[in-house]
């Protein structure tokens, strides 16, 4: 009886041993998965949180190119990557991917996402004459043209696409300009004669905003035209951003390379401008050119209306050569902010 005894006792000491044995190893099989689960759980927070940073860098300094490490970052570490992939010289946008790897505990988590990325001092080039407003009144009179097939600085035929001549925001203003230049040659470019498209993927406010940026940046802040006579601004290797606050009256013999901001102006007499002028305002962007003056580039107008007028021997023409100038100026001050759009995100 008492060998009996003491067999089952040992038994159920070998029985609840095993057991606690076994709940031993399953609470510590537990705790292993329980802190494998948090630490990739922590790696995947770091890795959205480090991809979101990395954007930040990307679309408020322009970061492009470049691999960043961050040793310590809740709680964890990582290393990302921004690289550029490809450029979309029509509009003016890259296409640019984010991957990061993170590492949290003894768990590592890899996420990556992919998006458009325009420069915000780069704006889409609609036309030589790309009008972002409510209403516009066009006129042009005498030996004077609007030209959207592609002419370099110096005249010659060049190598981009032609674009418009005109484009409007408004199917009114379209259908107007039409009818009005109709069986004329003052506006010619990409399509029928007169060459006039419209145009709505850019906004007033967008130009605006444009003309705000180059103005951080501006080399020369005028109050005035009175400084300018026969002067030349900027050259091809060395473009200048110009502002003129509110309206001017250019007269003389002027040639400028880059941008030249107003809220309204008057070219007389000789005015040879390459690059992307900008003509904003609260209610009407006005722009008269009289006398023999030219821009070779871009006329942008962001406000609720806009009046031009071209008389005497003046001409405005696109120029990919001119935007290309502007693009290196850009590129060529590094950090810049961008503009992104249509994330793709894997994790």
């Amino acid at each position: 009886m008492g060998r009996s005894t003491l067999i089952i006792v040992l038994g159920f000491i070998v029985i609840f041993g095993y057991i606690s044995i076994r709940m031993n190893r399953t609470a510590q099989i537990a705790e292993e998965n329980s802190i494998e689960y948090t630490e990739k759980v922590i790696a995947r927070q770091i890795a959205n949180s480090a991809i979101d940073y990395l954007m930040l860098l990307h679309s408020n300094y322009g970061y492009s190119d470049t691999i960043i490490s961050k040793d310590s970052w809740l709680g964890g570490s990582f290393t990302g990557t921004i690289t550029n992939l490809a450029h979309d010289s029509s509009a003016i946008e890259d296409s640019v991917s984010i991957t990061v790897t993170t590492q949290a505990g003894e768990q590592t988590y890899t996420s990556s996402v992919t998006f458009w990325s325009r420069n915000l001092l780069l704006p889409v080039i609609p036309a030589a004459v790309g009008a972002c407003t409510n209403s516009i009144a066009l006129s042009i009179i005498g030996n004077s043209h609007i030209y959207g097939s592609d002419t370099n600085i110096d005249g010659t035929t060049g190598l981009s696409d032609d674009l418009p001549g005109v484009t409007v925001s408004e199917e009114d203003d379209s259908v107007s300009l039409m009818n009005e230049y109709e069986g004329s040659t003052k506006i010619q470019g990409q399509g029928t004669s007169p060459s006039v498209a419209l145009f709505d993927e850019t906004t007033q406010e967008e130009i605006q905003s444009l003309a705000e940026a180059y103005k951080s940046v501006a080399d020369y802040v005028l109050t005035s035209c009175d400084d300018f006579g026969n002067v030349t601004l900027g050259s091809p290797l060395s473009p200048v951003v110009v502002d003129i606050s509110g309206e001017c009256t250019i007269s003389g013999n002027l040639t400028g390379y880059g941008v030249l901001i107003a809220e309204g102006v008057i070219f007389k007499g000789h005015v040879r401008w390459y690059g992307i002028v900008i003509i904003t305002g609260d209610a009407n962007a006005d722009i008269t050119s009289k006398g023999n003056s030219s821009i070779y580039g871009a006329l942008l107008l962001g406000a609720p209306t806009a009046t031009i007028s071209i008389k005497g021997n003046d001409t405005f023409y696109f120029s990919s050569e001119a935007i290309q100038m502007i693009d290196s100026y850009v590129s060529s001050t590094g950090e810049s902010p961008k503009s992104v759009n249509s994330l793709k995100w894997w994790d």
